[in-house]
């Protein structure tokens, strides 16, 4: 796909897994692409990581692009991954009252067949010897629960994403640091429409349309600062 440069941008979508993404390599894919291309390309994550592709809707907003094309890039195909960003531009839109920017997905036609091509030349290779050890699987490191009192939950799926879990979430995390507060990440909670979505353990309470301005209520356990937050069950 051939692509100007100038208000043209191409932002090409990941979406992480349940135990994260491997940064360094989305990274390395991500340099590769730029070092071989003058387009302005940017990178993105549907829910999980950062930035998130609201946030890089908006920049293009703020820089004036006309016209973004997302690249939405998972092997094998990921249904989840394209209807999703499809539904997150469709929130964007609804949110940014007044922003005119052109949106286009573009769906790769020929990823899937380059890569099971790869894994056909692949096939004859020896391989290297596997010399990893077991030992972290009896490691007393992962054996032991992290002290804390609290344990705050954050959502991160894709519309708590969409509605800043990411800013919320470092920001607890900033917070916590030093104290007896653990904070996590986690994937969808489900009901996502009252995010960002916060759950507070001991006594399981959620808290729902926090920001990072909420940080250090939650980490501290002010909930007479978030009354208006906490969500019946």
């Amino acid at each position: 796909m051939s692509v100007d440069s100038g208000s043209h941008r191409v932002i090409v979508v990941l979406r992480p897994t349940v135990s994260g993404l491997d940064e360094s390599a989305a990274r390395r894919m991500f340099d590769a692409v730029r070092a071989g291309t003058d387009a302005d390309v940017r990178i993105a994550y549907l829910d999980v990581a950062s930035p998130s592709l609201h946030e890089e809707l908006d920049r293009a907003h703020t820089d004036d692009v006309g016209k973004v094309v997302l690249i939405p890039v998972a092997v094998p195909r990921d249904r989840y991954l394209l209807t999703w960003t499809s539904k997150a531009v469709a929130n964007w839109r609804e949110t940014r009252i007044g922003a005119e920017l052109e949106v286009s997905l573009h769906e790769s036609e020929t990823l899937e067949a380059a890569v099971a091509a790869q894994v056909i030349d692949e096939l004859g290779a020896a391989g290297k010897p596997i010399t990893a050890s077991p030992a972290s699987y009896r490691s007393p490191a992962w054996s032991v629960i992290e002290q804390h009192d609290t344990h705050l939950l954050v959502c991160k799926g894709p519309r708590c994403m969409a509605y800043g879990a990411g800013p919320l979430h470092r920001a607890m995390s900033a917070a916590a640091k030093g104290t007896s507060a653990k904070v996590t990440g986690t994937g969808c909670l489900s009901p996502c429409n009252l995010g960002p979505l916060v759950i507070a353990n001991p006594g399981g309470t959620w808290f729902g349309h926090v920001d990072a301005g909420d940080a250090e209520a939650l980490v501290s356990g002010r909930e007479d600062r978030l009354a208006d937050n906490v969500l019946d069950r």
